[in-house]
């Protein structure tokens, strides 16, 4: 799909989340979005499961998250698409944790038609808005079925009837469990993948702040080490890098550019303007063939030391440094945190690889492999 079609579905997304808030009511929306930044950030201990049920809450969301998760969701998809990880077309896609539908209109904005769809979540009221928004802008989606269920229930009760091509969690692993706890995210997700077909995708997406990230990480060690293939970002290492660090989390970069005026405007009077979002995720391949990785992954900002000589971080089979003499090549440096670069860059115009960070060895030398499915039957415990 064109890039410039996309950017118009989600313009087209932007304006429609503002009008649907601002229909359910015409108070100011820029306080209640304040007050729910909060929540997201350094007062998220006090955050509850059952937020989306507050109306103002659920409208400050709808009018401003919802745009920023669907440019996320769909810059990775569109990624994805470009580095051969997805070849889909009209898929049937599962969104978990969907709130107002993000991940399907992400999955619409970027192909234009999804052959079904399904949306899991606790707020019945999110999910209805979510469809209103579908329909104002026109989205071509086969049967849609719209689930208030608990994830950490019985599946039979939101488990799709038949298999999908691609199942979307996005920010619903850091509200499943605590960060700490393991085993309910990869329960969750040993679920989901057990309902995609063969050649099939799961996306997942956390915030880009440092605990949910790690906790993203350690997940994504434990699929690996369980032969699951993770396609992005990881570019084959047998294990995290950045885990070995400290401090450190794995998180890109996704350019927002298409915001109409009536979503600039809140955003102005949020004071949370946003030309780029951060997003933390991992795509996760079920049952085909996948490639071994090449190319390194950006995964910190431009450095300059006293002595004017530029370095970044990058991902590879291990962490490296891509450092200049004194300057790096324009197409790494003014490249965004996430984006893909050739192997060749290490030797290319007097660049070097430093020394592996960290100099740990790796916990596990058991890599992604396929074909392979996510085991089956763990469920997830009932509350």
């Amino acid at each position: 799909m064109a890039a410039d079609a996309v950017q118009q579905r989600l313009m087209a997304v932007a304006d429609a989340c503002v009008a649907e808030a601002v229909r359910l009511h015409p108070s100011p929306i820029a306080p209640d979005v304040a007050r729910l930044s909060a929540l997201f950030t350094d007062q998220r201990g006090g955050r509850s499961r059952t937020y989306m049920r507050d109306p103002a809450l659920r409208r400050a969301y709808l009018a401003f998250w919802v745009p920023h998760n669907v440019a996320r969701i769909a810059g990775l998809l569109q990624a994805a698409r470009n580095e051969g990880h997805i070849a889909l077309d009209a898929p049937a896609v599962l969104d978990l944790g969907s709130g107002p539908l993000s991940g399907l209109l992400a999955s619409w904005c970027v192909w234009g038609r999804l052959s079904s769809a399904c949306a899991v979540d606790l707020s019945r009221p999110a999910l209805e808005h979510g469809a209103a928004i579908l329909r104002a802008v026109g989205a071509d989606v086969g049967p849609l079925a719209l689930i208030d269920a608990a994830l950490d229930g019985p599946p039979a009760r939101w488990a799709p009837r038949a298999p999908v091509d691609l199942v979307i969690a996005a920010n619903v692993l850091n509200e499943v469990s605590d960060p700490r706890e393991l085993g309910p995210r990869r329960r969750l997700l040993d679920i989901a993948a057990s309902h995609v077909a063969d050649g099939g995708r799961v996306l997942v997406t956390e915030p880009a702040m440092r605990m949910e990230a790690r906790a993203l990480m350690a997940l994504r060690d434990d699929l690996v080490a369980d032969g699951v293939a993770v396609l992005s970002p990881c570019r084959g290492a047998p294990s995290c890098p950045l885990l070995s660090t400290r401090g450190d989390w794995c998180h890109q970069d996704i350019a927002f550019d298409a915001r109409p005026p009536a979503y600039r405007a809140l955003e102005k009077s949020a004071r949370l303007p946003k030309d780029a979002l951060a997003v933390s995720h991992l795509l996760l391949a079920v049952g085909d063939d996948v490639a071994p990785a090449d190319g390194l992954r950006l995964i910190g900002g431009l450095m300059t030391d006293p002595r004017g000589v530029e370095r970044r971080y990058a991902c590879g089979r291990e962490l490296v440094t891509l450092t200049g003499r004194p300057r790096l090549s324009p197409t790494v440096a003014r490249a965004p945190r996430g984006a893909l670069v050739g192997d060749d860059v290490v030797d290319d115009g007097g660049r070097r690889l430093s020394r592996p960070l960290p100099e740990r060895p790796a916990r596990s030398d058991r890599g992604a492999r396929g074909p392979t499915r996510p085991p089956r039957g763990r469920g997830p415990r009932a509350r």
